[in-house]
């Protein structure tokens, strides 16, 4: 175990060095969503993409009593569990996604003079033992994406991989279940999750393992914006029910994320311990253990609005004096040029949409605000919007483009009550797409000022 705690911090040095900060705002937890380390956010992946995670994890636990057995010199019985997995992450909706974790587990503990249960599973003396984990399958549903305050809830069954009657095994045969909530303000995130444990309940080892309900809260700071992430996360587990139950303990998470390259990769780093049981029996056995995390994640685009442009005031051109009249019988009259026209200014924005929708966004929403404001200032101000789509979508695309152009207008109409007879919309479907997808999915809004 010594090796084993000295190469996790070897290899969060490593992670420190080798770091190549860019972006490391979206990735997964250890159990697939997207969010920090152990508690989701209201983010999600986007629709149609994949997110990937290989990660390493070290927990520190105290085993349950065991039922009707004299306590013995060095109880509890105090252990190690790791981990060693990859979860794959896929966005079904813009706010809806699913996860699929598998892995392999180790139960560890020295040998001392004590007894525990680890999962219904009476131990004495020193544990080595390792076993495919659970395949977790699991889904999150953002219900609001707004700010300042993003909720989502999320649910999880726990698939058994081992037989039943293997009393080698550490995990039951049947499937546990998962249920909870987490909410994200600003660079804080809070999450409350149950786990429904499934019992051992063979013809000779009839057991109820005790449910499992953990409080977290956690903190993604932005310690060099857009490029590092410091996570600080803390988590209360407390025990509910069961024949025998472990003591509820505090677990806190310290560690940073970062980005390697320009690729999406992201690599996170922490180190964990067990509150509880350091201040209760001391840091023998040591009660730190840690996480290692390479994982990829689309990173969300910028959208950048398309710098305002402010008409610079006309000044007409200089009169040239009337020539000096001729003195002859029948002089003819003097007649002025006519002034000389003025020239046009114009802005350009573009708004952009998601896939096969003509729904605006926030952001488009916000530059169309700013589009109205020019309107109102300056009321013979037209306005023309061109909708776009990509080859890809699906659909009537013409229609569709059109649509989107519609959208605009309706916005621009209905909230900001600007005269439609000065607004122009076309649908020019895909005949102007370029290699981008995501820009093919937009409108194009043109402000005239004569």
């Amino acid at each position: 175990m010594r090796r084993m705690r000295s190469g996790l911090l070897l290899a969060l040095a490593v992670a420190l060095l080798a770091a190549l900060p860019l972006s490391a705002q979206v990735a997964p937890t250890l159990t697939g969503e997207t969010g920090l380390f152990g508690i989701q956010d209201a983010d999600t992946v986007p629709q149609g993409k994949f997110a990937f995670s290989l990660f390493y994890s070290m927990y520190d636990r105290t085993a349950a009593p065991v039922p009707l057995l004299a306590p013995l010199g060095d109880d509890p019985l105090r252990y190690s569990t790791d981990k060693l997995g990859l979860s794959i992450t896929f966005g079904l909706l813009p706010n809806w996604e699913a996860s699929f974790t598998a892995g392999q587990r180790y139960y560890s503990s020295d040998d001392r003079l004590w007894a525990g249960n680890i999962g219904g599973r009476n131990r004495v003396g020193e544990v080595d033992h390792d076993e495919t984990d659970k395949l977790r399958i699991g889904t999150k549903y953002v219900l609001n994406r707004k700010d300042p305050l993003k909720v989502a809830i999320f649910g999880a069954a726990y698939i058994p991989t081992q037989r039943k009657n293997d009393d080698a095994a550490m995990s039951s045969y049947r499937t546990d279940w998962e249920w909870g909530f987490s909410g994200t303000y600003g660079i804080f995130s809070g999450q409350f999750a149950y786990l429904w444990t499934a019992d051992h309940d063979t013809e000779y080892d009839p057991y109820e393992i005790p449910n499992e309900m953990t409080f977290s809260a956690g903190v993604g700071v932005p310690l060099i914006p857009d490029r590092l992430k410091g996570i600080f996360e803390i988590h209360r587990v407390m025990y509910d029910g069961g024949t025998t139950e472990p003591p509820d303990f505090t677990d806190a998470v310290l560690g940073a994320r970062f980005a390697l390259g320009k690729s999406g990769l992201v690599a996170g780093a922490g180190i964990r311990a067990n509150i509880d049981r350091w201040v209760k029996y001391g840091s023998s056995p040591s009660n730190v253990g840690g996480l290692l995390q390479l994982s990829y994640a689309p990173q969300p685009e910028k959208v950048v609005a398309a710098p305002k442009v402010v008409p610079s005031p006309h000044v007409p051109p200089p009169v040239e004096p009337a020539p000096a009249p001729v003195l002859e019988p029948a002089p003819a009259p003097v007649v002025e040029a006519p002034p000389a026209p003025k020239p046009e200014t114009s802005t350009t924005d573009e708004i952009l949409f998601d896939s096969a929708r003509s729904r605006l966004t926030n952001i488009a929403k916000a530059i169309l605000d700013g589009v109205a404001l020019r309107l109102k200032n300056n009321l013979s101000a037209t306005c023309a919007i061109a909708g776009h789509t990509d080859p890809g979508e699906k659909g009537d695309r013409a229609a569709l483009a059109k649509a989107r152009a519609d959208a605009a207008k309706d916005y621009l109409v209905k909230r900001h009550g600007i005269d439609a007879s000065r607004i122009q919309v076309d649908g020019r479907g895909d005949a102007e797409a370029g290699g981008d997808a995501t820009r093919n999915r937009r409108a194009v809004v043109t402000v005239t000022f004569p």
